[in-house]
């Protein structure tokens, strides 16, 4: 990836971050710099069922986002990247604009309803760092209990892995539990898109919060070795 794209998806996420944190009363220091780390936080997805629909919201770290873009291409595959503005575009929004983006999430993510697919399709990739990718599955009937399956980013790293969430529910998603039953709960299900949407900034939040604990962890020795 060109390294004025990492250093703009670097300043993009800083600023995210910063303003997240800011609507939410809380400080909050710019993310490490990018570098794969899938032994650190792991990703996150929030699932919302409402009658036949499940919305998913998919966060991630912003080098697990660099990962992604450099692994399909986004940063060198698109001949225009400026926009039509006549100024290079972040790497953010490179990411965003790529076609091969949906395609992989949909293939990633999964969903069956008593063995038959649940139609997906991305509803936002625009605000990629502050609301994740968006998506909705529509199931062929009203969902209480689907077939999830979850394999993004295993196939850069198998040892990155993933957290869903819904309601109280959680399960950890990895490379050998990538297909698991989830069940909604009951009344109602867990809500509708528009919880995704406000579920997305505390995700994000927790990505960074973590990434830069295992950033600090990690640097650690290195500084203790350059302080002899």
């Amino acid at each position: 990836m060109p390294h004025v794209h990492r250093r703009r998806l670097v300043a993009a996420l800083a600023t995210a971050a910063v303003t997240a944190g800011a609507a939410a009363g809380a400080a909050v220091v710019a993310a490490p710099p990018a570098g794969a780390h899938p032994f650190g936080p792991p990703l996150a997805a929030r699932l919302n069922a409402d009658g036949a629909e499940v919305a998913v919201t998919w966060t991630a770290a912003e080098d697990d986002w660099v990962n992604l873009g450099e692994f399909i291409g986004a940063f060198t595959g698109q001949t225009d990247q400026t926009g039509g503005t006549g100024e290079q575009l972040t790497g953010a929004e490179l990411l965003a604009r790529s076609d091969n983006l949906p395609s992989y999430l949909l293939s990633h993510f999964v969903i069956e309803q008593d063995g038959r697919p649940c139609e997906g399709q991305v509803t936002q990739l625009q605000d990629l760092l502050t609301l994740g990718a968006q998506m909705v599955y529509s199931c062929p009937q009203p969902v209480d209990a689907v077939e999830l399956t979850v394999t993004t980013l295993t196939d850069i790293n198998e040892n990155y892995r993933t957290v869903v969430t819904s309601g109280d529910t959680s399960a950890l998603f990895t490379s050998s539990t990538a297909t698991q039953e989830w069940r909604f709960e009951a009344a109602g299900g867990s809500g509708t898109a528009r919880t995704a949407l406000v579920a997305a900034g505390a995700l994000v939040l927790a990505a960074v919060a973590g990434a830069l604990l295992w950033w600090r962890r990690a640097a650690a020795p290195q500084t203790a070795e350059v302080a002899r």
